[in-house]
């Protein structure tokens, strides 16, 4: 995090405050909005002010996000009238729409001897390596870099995708980095071995989730170690996929708007909405900011839920929840026969998205009510329903069951009926009319008139019952 712990000097120089000034003239703006994460508010007001009286603009300070602290939250800087954000700190580099945003990274320096040292110790200098690092050592992980290409090392970089750029699908992007350089074809991806400066996080599992195949490394900046990652993904991918089998069983999906910022995010759920329809299933859309299993709780006619969200945020633990909470592709391998599960695996919906590069299309065999068999449940069930559409009868009542092992599509009504509270009920026309009386006066602690001259017996047992 950007504190004078990790980065020495002054106020101007940790926050970049001539960078963004200079950024500032160039839009030619009149208010700007500046997003901390709760461990920067103490300096919110000191970079805000430095930043007013250099620029002379409007500036607006963006503290509790609504959804995660990396996302830019492009909307509440709308919704103030901002024509501009400044995010400090770590970040998911996830692209917005026609909204200009500039990234403020952490400045840690790391020394490349001492990383070159454990590297030729520790691997050898013929194997084929991928550097990445956690942002606040973006700077020093190109200059290390730049070292090992005059050692003559095969390496290739995955820096931040900043501006961002719109490269061809042979490029290899993840996580908001991009390489400008191609993957040589002579050699497959998991003979490369990733070395990641930084420790463990989000980056680092959507990192090791995404490039499954490789090996990854861990360098320690603090201790100048270098640690083989023990994680094991094939294991955690397995459960993943478990997941995805529970989505093929569920009829009533939520889909989770975990992001109101990032690109396309309203693709997606028109896109995810279209395969749930195509595949026998009812959608609901809940926006309700940062997902936590208690919000979640509230709906527990949803059978799964999915979650839009950047990618650093979508590998959630289903430990915690009450239902399954899976990505959009993991729906899509669900309900789409097309694409099948490869151990290949992708955290950034848009790379799903019609026209992009890992989009595969819905085929007419998916749409056909062909029977499967469940691999949780061992009962049968429909792939499809035709005919399936908006105004479709809220229940379904009326189908009979062929035979014991046939799931059929419950609805959310079948499960209001189901509960022993579902709502107030008018009861129009039941109940006689009655002119407004007056009602209590006074604080819950104590209404006027009560407890004066009211020690009769009856008075008692009314309010008290009998003994």
């Amino acid at each position: 995090m950007l504190s004078p712990v990790s980065c020495s000097g002054t106020l101007e120089e940790i926050y970049d405050i001539n960078r963004i000034i200079l950024w500032i003239k160039e839009l030619d703006i009149k208010k700007i909005a500046l997003q901390f994460p709760d461990e920067l508010l103490n300096d919110a007001p000191d970079v805000a002010l430095k930043i007013e009286l250099a620029s002379n603009i409007e500036v607006h300070i963006l503290g509790d996000t609504t959804y995660g602290s990396c996302c830019a939250d492009v909307h509440a800087a709308t919704y103030i009238g901002a024509e501009a954000l400044v995010h400090f700190g770590s970040a998911c580099l996830t692209r917005h729409e026609k909204f200009p945003v500039l990234y403020i990274f952490e400045k840690v320096n790391v020394e490349a001897k001492p990383f070159l040292e454990e590297l030729t110790a520790t691997l050898s200098d013929q194997d084929n390596f991928i550097i990445a690092s956690d942002l606040r050592y973006y700077h020093s992980a190109e200059k290390i870099v730049a070292e090992m290409l005059k050692l003559k090392q095969n390496v290739l970089y995955l820096e931040p995708n900043l501006l961002p750029l719109q490269l061809s699908p042979d490029h290899l992007t993840v996580s908001g980095r991009i390489c400008q350089k191609l993957l040589p074809h002579d050699i497959p991806i998991e003979n490369f071995i990733v070395i990641y400066i930084g420790e463990e996080g989000l980056t680092l599992t959507n990192l090791m989730f995404t490039l499954n195949q490789c090996t990854f490394y861990t360098y320690n900046p603090n201790s100048c170690s270098l640690k083989k990652e023990c994680l094991n993904v094939n294991q955690q991918l397995r459960r993943r996929y478990f997941l995805t089998e529970k989505a093929k069983d569920a009829q009533l999906v939520g889909i989770l708007v975990a992001t109101l910022g990032v690109a396309d995010h309203l693709k997606i759920i028109e896109h995810i909405k279209f395969l749930a329809k195509s595949a026998g299933k009812r959608c609901y859309t809940f926006v309700v900011g940062k997902l936590n299993p208690n919000k979640l709780a509230n709906f527990p006619e949803i059978d799964v839920f999915v979650a839009v969200a950047c990618p650093e945020n979508s590998l959630l633990n289903n430990e915690e929840f009450y239902r399954p909470v899976i990505t959009p592709y993991e729906f899509e391998i669900a309900v789409n026969s097309s694409r099948t599960w490869t151990g290949d695996y992708i955290t950034d919906f848009r790379q799903i998205l019609p026209d992009a590069a890992g989009y595969v299309p819905l085929t007419a065999l998916s749409q056909d009510q062909e029977a499967d068999v469940s691999l949780v449940s061992g009962q049968m069930r429909h792939v499809a329903l035709e005919g399936l559409d908006d105004d479709f009868s809220a229940s379904f009542d009326q189908i009979s069951h062929r035979t014991p092992n046939l799931s059929v599509l419950p609805v959310g009504s079948d499960f209001l009926k189901q509960r022993g509270w579902s709502g107030l009920e008018p009861h129009i026309g039941e109940t006689p009319v009655r002119i407004a009386q007056s009602g209590r006066r006074g604080l819950a602690a104590g209404y006027s008139g009560e407890g004066e001259n009211d020690t009769t017996e009856e008075n008692v047992l009314e309010k008290f019952g009998e003994p």
